[in-house]
């Protein structure tokens, strides 16, 4: 009888539970049901992609200007590169003229001398020994040309032999040629014949700039045997640098001597100088594939160094393209846009006051050109509404808010 009254409380019990499960279940599909709605909610307002919409206050603050994209004359140019270098007449290698042990260095790279100024000095004592010669020689030559003197007297009274006279002549012609010779040796190594001739002679010898620039190398120093085939110093007159450019095979025949040159140095940093085209090479390289261009740099400008690496543009003309000011293009990811107003007008929403609608701004990807005087070229775009107004001036801050919108989304 236990058992019994004990298995009917059971059987009551779990009747309760299930009925009472039964009547929850409802509620949650309920809220299930909300949820679902919240959802779809949400999701309608959700912004459309590339569309950015700013209430009258955002409007007023950014400032938007708005143009249509139009046709203008943008300078046509050839893009080179080369290097800033100077003539061959402003450069100069300086080398012993003889053999000779450096007694003295002056100066160090970076110095700017003048023509002239002794740029080291070298001994040797076969410098001694071109002078001892050349003083012997004048005393002999002294000598021969009184014996000259006297046997064209004797030869023109027929007093001597033809052949005396003859061998006066041939050895006094011969003394006078190897004065010259000494003369001119002793010039080139920089000793004057006169001095010389006077009785002073000087084991040393200068060695002097023969323009007036910047010392560009210096490869000496005291004490070291210098060879007359080694290079000691290096010189450079910055006064005529020029521009040596390279431009390729298919644009060679668009350049013209006195076509208008802009470049900037990379190494200093991106300032533009100007420049004039002066000669157009007639060689072409095969294995780069370009064609030499010599430019005169104009106006002002820094000291340029010898060698530098340049970026320039060639202008050949003037070409129509269809342009916008660069303000209204934004770069975002690797891609360009601009951004068109739109004809939607949004009713008021949170954060807006009443009456108040909202302006939408599209998003139109691009493809640009070169830039040129503040306008970029439009190469290729798709097709917009007739008279479509186009955001100038004011493109950034849609981007920004564009973002901000996207970034609201995240979950």
């Amino acid at each position: 009888m236990k058992r019994i009254i004990k298995n009917s409380l059971v059987l009551f019990v779990a009747s309760f539970l299930f009925f009472q499960c039964s009547e929850s279940e409802p509620v949650a599909e309920e809220e299930h049901g909300h949820e679902k709605e919240a959802h779809g909610e949400h999701t309608e307002e959700e912004s459309e992609e590339g569309v950015v919409e700013l209430s009258g206050v955002q409007l007023s603050a950014a400032d938007l200007q708005y143009g249509e994209l139009g046709s203008l004359n943008l300078s046509a140019y050839v893009k080179a590169n080369g290097v800033l270098d100077l003539p061959p007449q402003n450069l100069a290698a300086v080398s012993a003229p003889s053999d000779g042990f450096v007694r003295k260095a002056n100066y160090l790279v970076g110095d700017y001398v003048q023509k002239g100024t002794v740029l080291a000095v070298l001994e040797n004592m076969d410098y001694v020994q071109f002078q001892e010669e050349y003083q012997q020689v004048l005393s002999n030559l002294s000598y021969l040309e009184a014996e000259y003197q006297r046997q064209r007297r004797l030869d023109s009274a027929q007093v001597s032999s033809k052949k005396q006279f003859q061998i006066a002549t041939a050895a006094y012609e011969n003394a006078r040629s190897r004065k010259k010779a000494l003369e001119e040796q002793l010039r080139y190594l920089g000793i004057s014949p006169a001095q010389v001739a006077g009785g002073n002679i000087s084991r040393t010898i200068a060695v002097r700039a023969p323009l007036s620039g910047y010392i560009t190398k210096l490869n000496v120093h005291n004490g070291e045997f210098a060879s007359s085939e080694q290079e000691l110093y290096e010189l450079a007159d910055t006064r005529h640098m020029h521009l040596e450019l390279n431009v390729f095979e298919q644009d060679a025949n668009k350049v013209k001597i006195g076509q208008p040159i802009r470049f900037t140095v990379p190494s200093m940093a991106g300032e533009v100088y100007e420049g004039e085209v002066f000669l157009v090479g007639k060689a072409f390289d095969p294995e780069n594939k370009t064609v030499k261009v010599h430019g005169h740099i104009e106006g002002e400008h820094p000291d340029f160094i010898r060698g530098l690496y340049v970026e320039a543009k060639i202008y050949t003309g003037k070409e129509q393209v269809q342009a916008l000011p660069v303000e209204a293009v934004v770069e975002d990811e690797g891609k360009s846009y601009i951004f068109i107003l739109t004809d939607d007008v949004h009713e008021e929403g949170e954060g807006q006051e009443a009456g108040e609608h909202g302006t939408s701004f599209r998003r139109v990807q691009v493809t640009t050109g070169e830039t040129d005087q503040g306008f970029v070229e439009i190469t290729q775009m798709p097709d917009l509404p007739a008279g479509a107004q186009i955001v100038t001036k004011g493109a950034y801050y849609l981007i920004a808010e564009m973002k901000k919108g996207e970034g609201g989304h995240h979950h």
